[in-house]
This record gives C-alpha cells, sequence and structure tokens, in this order.
C-alpha cells in the first residue's frame, strides 16, 4: 500500500465517533426500551446518525471528494450506522467476537480502497511527513478504541463464564463498575508499555495490582471477576500496543 495516510485517516475518523462519543443508552446499561427512555432513545438514534454523516463527510472532505475517498467516505458512513444497530441484537456473550469482527471487516475494506487507489490525495500540507501523520492518526484509533471497545471486548468475556457482571444489577460504586473504570486504565498502560517496548514492566504491573486489591481476592467471585476480567483485558491491549509498535517502527522515519 503506497498511501498508509488515507487508510490511518480512515481508521480514526471510523473509531473517534464509534467509541469515542454517544454511548448506547439501552446497551450501556442493560435496560429495556421502555417509554421513559423513549425520548433519551431518540435522541441516542439521532446523534448516531449525525456522527456517521459527520465522519463520512470529513474523510470524504480530507480526501479531496476523490473517487477512492468517497468510497472509504461511504464504507465509514454505513459502518457507523450500522455498527451500534446490530450490536443491541448481537448476545452479550458474543460481543468480543463482534467488536473483533466489525474492526477487521472495516480495516479490510479501508486497506483494499487504498491499495487499489494508491493516489488519494490528502489535504494535509505537503511540507508535513505522511508517514509521521498516519503514525499520529492509527495511535489516535488505537487508543479510541482500547477504552470503550476494549471494555465490550472485555465484557463478551465475562457473560461466557456466565455473567460474572450484569448490567441491571449494578449500583454506583459497586465491585463491576470499579473494575471497569480499572480496566480502562489498565489496558492504555498496557498499550503505552509495549509500544516502547519495557516489556519486563508488565510483570511489575500486574504483580502492583494483585497486591492493592489482594484483601478484595479472599471472596471467590470477586477473585474470578478480577481473574478473567484481566486475562481478557491484557490480550486485546498486547495486541494493539504491538501494532502500534509496529507501525511506529515502519512508519516514524
Amino acid at each position: 500500500m503506497t498511501n498508509p495516510l488515507a487508510f490511518a485517516e480512515s481508521l480514526l475518523l471510523w473509531h473517534l465517533p464509534n467509541y469515542a462519543v454517544c454511548t448506547d443508552p439501552v446497551r450501556e446499561t442493560g435496560q429495556s426500551t421502555e417509554s421513559a427512555l423513549k425520548p433519551i432513545e431518540r435522541t441516542w438514534l439521532l446523534c448516531v446518525a449525525i456522527r456517521s454523516l459527520a465522519a463520512a463527510m470529513l474523510v470524504a472532505w480530507i480526501d479531496r471528494f476523490s473517487h477512492g475517498g468517497l468510497l472509504l467516505a461511504g464504507t465509514a458512513l454505513a459502518g457507523s450506522l450500522a455498527l451500534p444497530l446490530v450490536r443491541r441484537t448481537i448476545a452479550p456473550a458474543m460481543l468480543a467476537e463482534f467488536e473483533l469482527a466489525a474492526n477487521l471487516t472495516f480495516a479490510g475494506i479501508a486497506w483494499s480502497v487504498c491499495t487499489l487507489s494508491p493516489g488519494i490525495p490528502s489535504r494535509f500540507p505537503q511540507q508535513w511527513s505522511a508517514d509521521r501523520l498516519s503514525v499520529i492518526c492509527i495511535a489516535a484509533a488505537i487508543l479510541a478504541f482500547i477504552v470503550r471497545g476494549g471494555g465490550l471486548f472485555v465484557r463478551g468475556i465475562l457473560e461466557k463464564a456466565g455473567g460474572l457482571t450484569i448490567n441491571d444489577q449494578r449500583k454506583p460504586g459497586d465491585t463491576a463498575k470499579h473494575g471497569e473504570m480499572i480496566g480502562n486504565v489498565e489496558r492504555l498502560i498496557v498499550v503505552l508499555i509495549v509500544m516502547v517496548g519495557n516489556l519486563q514492566a508488565l510483570a511489575f504491573f500486574f504483580a502492583a495490582k494483585g497486591l492493592i486489591r489482594s484483601e478484595e481476592l479472599k471472596e471467590r467471585t470477586v477473585a474470578d471477576y478480577f481473574l478473567l476480567g484481566s486475562l481478557g483485558s491484557f490480550p486485546i491491549a498486547l495486541v494493539c500496543g504491538l501494532i502500534l509498535q509496529k507501525t511506529i517502527d515502519v512508519l516514524w522515519r
């Protein structure tokens, strides 16, 4: 692929609207769509439409409305509209597979478009390094995904174990909610540690995490939730960190 910048831009403008803004009020809270939730539901659907259209238009504009840019914009629009709606129909235990499949599908289509249309222009000034801009865009896309997308991935794994955390039974301040927040920060830290290549620090990090919560881990349910959540969170963060590290090695010249 001779035009990594167009690919990187499309990845960023796919991940930002889908994982950085406008969470699903039904999927995130576990509530059904009752009459009290319908105004929120309508607002959410409007936000999905607006964010999807905005992302697609920005892709097309950045790529100067070229043929390849329009193909990328159309893919981003269709995917951003479909992703949150299809996610609602997916069983909670299948969330991990769904998130991976959706993102790999979009990345594969974007890669194919950029490979077949290597001359996609960009509005970024020509004196800026296209390769370094590509690294920045890919890094931002990964960091946007790893928080909420990674959280959905881990939730799918936990649900496979019989729902160690159940959304509609959670209360503010409970262990599951705290575990989600800790998991979000943990994945960001792991990505950054792997990115800089300091894999030895991972052992210290997880040892410290276990030591801090040693008292809580005496309870079997909490211990299972902690262990399975960590084991689910670590590989997705590790893979994202390795992708980012490889991208930097190849493009950051």
